[in-house]
Parts: structure tokens; C-alpha cells; sequence
């Protein structure tokens, strides 16, 4: 549970916590929390992996596969197939082979269970003091799965369904936690880092971490602040689900990104997805209309609108990286908006940060 070389807490439990108590106490200064009672009406609470079988099991589903070995771990390396969640439910049974090699990962309600959007409210917690970004999106788990350590773009409500799950939070912390290189593959940032098993003399910083730990028992739901590297074990074979979120509005869930605990990692978050696109032959054209590009990705991710003196600060940024003093004159294409930039490795990766 706690890691003996880390200074290590565990995560606080709470019920009864009203909206605005957890929006002034938990969500503003970024501090993850446990909420034990926040789904105890929810449909999804009955699930089992043989009722949602009989339900859901000819839907097909992506299913991640090679999770089992070290690449896994740091976040490097998987395969994808398609296939019907009955079969993969089927594997997880039985315990096979398969079933250990494999993980149900970040199914979208919406495209993978439309019969089951019904059975997962939106939580109180969003309805005046936040917005829905993505998901919800379901995790099925054989016992002993372990989730390599990794931080996502967006606040996050974790609710676990059926078993329980071993999560470990490190803040914001670049240093201890050994980002892999940019570049990396991935809308998420992975560490190095194999926490059930860390390798000191490769990476003597990790000592230094501050870990936050608790057991996520059914029916509880935790609060994963943005850009907070996290880690999560298997206990048992179950269910989980999650949301991410973040601010109501149009722009304050940028606008708190440029502030600290936040600050440092959305900066390495975004040049990442820059580096991602630097091999590919869209890349000079986003560079000569940056900002504009800049824009509308925010527009895309967050559904909010950077303000001009926000975009100029990116920008720069990216400027500042790859050593360019001055931006070349806009490459126009046939249609009026500007190249995209990608997240490349979405689905999955090939461990070469290039392709």
C-alpha cells in the first residue's frame, strides 16, 4: 500500500460532503479526497461482471493486450484488439493467459454502452461546480493488474463499482517521478517509474516522492485532482469507472493552469504533444500558424476558449523549445482552419515515440 521509501499518507475519507464544501475544500486547493457515499443511488452499483454479460456482452469493445510486461509498467508499449466484452469477460473467468496480458481500458459509455449510460448519474459534484469533459468510461480489471503511474490534462472522479483498488497519488512532482522523454506516445504523461518495484540507483529522486494511498472500496469515489501523477493495482477482479472534468465556464479551468500546482506540468504535457507532431509533415505548417493552433486545440480538449495573452504565453513556449525566434508566415492550406494537433498514440503504442 504505502511505499516504504516515500514519505507516504493515506487519502482522506469523507461523507455528507455537500457540493460546495467538496468544490471550497477539496477542489479549489487541489486535494485528493474519498467520498464514501456519493453513488449510493446509483443503477451501476448493481452491476456484476455476469449481469452486464447477459446485458452487454455482444458489444464490442478495444481491449488492450501485452499489459503484463515491464513496457507496460512505464506506459512505453501495448497492443489493441477488437473484441466482444463477453469473450474478454469470458478470459477473466477463467484466468487465463489472455486474461492476464489483457485489460479493458477507458471503454466510452457513450460509443462501447449506450444501453448503460442510464445506470451512471453525473455526480452532484458537477452540476454548479463543474463540467464534464470526457466519459464516463468503464475499467475492467483482473486481479493483480497494475496500471502504469501516469497524470491526465483533466480533473477526475474515480468510483469504483465491484472489488477494490490499490491508488497511489504524487502530486506534481517532474523531478521524483521521472517523466518519460518527450515525445512520448499518449494523451497522458507516464513515469518511469515501476512503483511497486522502484529502481533507486536509476532513480535516486524517487525517494524523495510524496505519496497519498488508499484502498478504493465499492461505492467509493475519489477525487484525482488535474494533472496528478496516479497509479493504480487490482485487488480484485472488478469494475470501476471514471470521469474527467473540470471548471464551470469558458475559460477557468485554462486559466487555473497557469498557476501552480498545475503550472509545471501542463507546460511538459503540452510540449510533449508538440514533439509528438515534430516528425510528421503537418508539423511546419502548425508551426507557422502556432497560434491559431493553439486555440483550437484548447477548444477541442477543454471545450473552453484561451484568452489572446494565454495563447501568446503557449506560444511562446513552444517557441522558446524548439529555439525559434520568430514565427514563419502562415502556410495556408484549402480550408480555413488551421492544421490540428494530434495526440499521437491514443489507441496504442508501439513503444517508438516517432510513428
Amino acid at each position: 500500500m504505502a511505499i516504504s521509501c516515500c514519505q507516504s499518507t493515506p487519502i482522506p475519507r469523507v461523507s455528507s460532503l455537500s457540493e460546495k464544501d467538496f468544490h471550497d475544500l477539496y477542489f479549489v486547493p487541489a486535494k485528493p479526497v474519498i467520498i464514501t457515499d456519493a453513488t449510493e443511488d446509483w443503477p451501476a452499483r448493481n452491476w456484476t461482471i455476469d449481469n452486464l454479460v447477459e446485458r452487454v456482452g455482444d458489444n464490442e469493445v478495444w481491449v488492450r493486450g501485452k499489459t503484463n510486461v515491464e513496457d507496460y509498467r512505464v506506459g512505453k508499449a501495448y497492443s489493441i484488439r477488437r473484441d466482444t466484452f463477453s469473450k474478454y469477460c469470458e478470459d477473466l473467468t477463467k484466468g487465463n493467459a489472455r486474461a492476464r496480458s489483457s485489460y479493458l481500458a477507458v471503454a466510452s459509455m457513450q460509443q462501447a454502452f449506450p444501453q448503460l449510460l442510464s445506470d451512471v448519474p453525473l455526480p452532484t459534484y458537477l452540476k454548479d461546480f463543474g463540467k464534464l469533459h470526457l466519459g464516463p468510461y468503464m475499467w475492467v480489471a483482473l486481479k493483480g493488474h497494475y496500471e502504469f503511474c501516469h497524470f491526465d490534462p483533466d480533473d477526475n472522479f474515480l468510483v469504483m463499482i465491484r472489488g477494490r483498488k490499490q491508488v497511489r497519488l504524487f502530486g506534481t512532482d517532474l523531478s521524483s517521478l521521472y517523466p518519460n522523454p518527450l515525445g512520448s506516445h499518449g494523451k497522458t504523461v507516464q513515469s518511469q517509474v515501476n512503483c511497486d518495484s522502484p529502481h533507486l540507483e536509476k532513480f535516486p529522486n524517487f525517494a524523495n516522492a510524496k505519496c497519498q494511498y488508499c484502498t478504493l472500496q465499492p461505492g467509493e469515489m475519489l477525487f484525482i485532482p488535474a494533472f496528478f501523477w496516479h497509479q493504480v493495482n487490482a485487488l480484485d477482479t472488478g469494475i470501476s469507472l471514471n470521469m474527467f472534468y473540470g471548471d464551470p465556464g469558458e475559460n477557468s479551468f485554462i486559466s487555473k493552469m497557469f498557476h501552480p500546482p498545475y503550472q509545471e506540468h501542463f507546460f511538459y504535457w503540452f510540449l510533449n504533444i508538440m514533439e509528438q507532431n515534430k516528425a510528421h509533415t503537418s508539423f511546419p505548417k502548425i508551426i507557422s500558424r502556432l497560434p491559431e493552433v493553439v486555440k483550437h486545440f484548447f477548444l477541442k480538449q477543454w471545450h473552453e476558449t484561451p484568452t489572446i495573452e494565454q495563447v501568446d504565453r503557449v506560444v511562446q513556449l513552444a517557441m522558446d523549445h524548439f529555439k525559434i525566434d520568430t514565427l514563419p508566415s502562415p502556410i495556408l492550406g484549402e480550408g480555413k482552419f488551421p492544421p490540428v494537433l494530434k495526440i499521437r498514440g491514443l489507441l496504442h503504442r508501439d513503444g517508438n515515440k516517432t510513428k
